[in-house]
């Protein structure tokens, strides 16, 4: 085993993105030019995360076995899965809407736009992957032979991501308000909220196709994998095209401080 015949891999492979969990922590100040409409500016912290699941068949065609026989190499995949993470600060610029809707409660939009920094990024995969090997002129299949390299196994690592240098952002945000200490003028709210990236956070360039060379610490089992390239992650391959823009949809709390610094008083100078 181990010698390449063929460099033609032929993936039957079904690739699928999915979301994972995020957060986004904001602080602001906005100005009002009245009681409906503001502007306002913030900074943000978020994390956006994505996840893509994997399942299939990989072929290698024209593989060599060790008593000089050919036979297709195919690597079944199962319970894999590869995501990716990625920390931005963010500096948010919007347009505050208010609209009352009772003595004190309020209903507010926000439109905007934001300013990211990806800060860090990451990635890991982890999935199950079943080797065997098809001799196309006995129509046999041969499987749990490891020292022929046909054998069952569990990959899991992390890896580096390369992040970009600035990213372009449009968000929404919907909510209520109400005051729960009129005195101090202090506020609650609750909102729901959609951010949507225009330009990727992290790099995905497409490389190489997807391999399971290093799926074991035995080097006679690596010997017999020679034939096969390293494994790259979903995201960097071009079984998953085009960029991936972070999206975030989700809902917010939170408390709002307002300050009467241009509140005018009746005057109470002595006559």
């Amino acid at each position: 085993m181990g010698y390449r015949m063929d460099n033609k891999l032929q993936p039957d492979l079904s690739a699928r993105q999915n979301g994972s969990y995020g957060f986004n922590a904001h602080i602001g100040y906005g100005f009002q030019f009245n009681r409906f409409i503001g502007v306002g500016i913030g900074a943000d912290f978020a994390r956006y995360g994505s996840q893509a699941t994997l399942k299939g068949n990989a072929l290698w065609q024209g593989v060599t076995d060790t008593d000089g026989e050919l036979y297709n190499h195919i690597t079944a995949v199962s319970n894999w899965k590869d995501m990716q993470e990625v920390y931005m600060v963010e500096v948010p610029l919007a347009l505050y809407l208010r609209f009352p809707i009772a003595t004190d409660v309020r209903l507010f939009a926000e439109l905007g736009a934001k300013l990211g920094l990806p800060i860090m990024s990451k990635g890991s995969y982890s999935g199950n992957l079943q080797h065997s090997g098809f001799y196309e002129p006995w129509m046999l299949t041969l499987s749990d032979m490891p020292s022929h390299g046909f054998y069952s196994s569990t990959m899991q690592s992390n890896y580096d991501l390369r992040t970009n240098k600035m990213t372009v952002a449009g968000f929404v945000k919907i909510g209520v308000e109400a005051p729960v200490d009129e005195l101090h003028h202090v506020w609650i709210f609750g909102a729901i909220y959609c951010t949507m990236h225009f330009m990727p956070a992290v790099t995905t360039d497409h490389a190489a196709p997807l391999g399971w060379h290093n799926d074991t610490d035995n080097a006679d089992q690596l010997a017999a994998h020679a034939f096969m390239n390293d494994y790259y992650p979903v995201y960097m391959t071009d079984i998953t095209r085009g960029n991936v823009n972070p999206l975030a949809v989700g809902a917010e709390i939170g408390v709002r401080f307002r300050f009467s610094h241009f509140k005018k008083h009746r005057c109470m100078c002595e006559e």
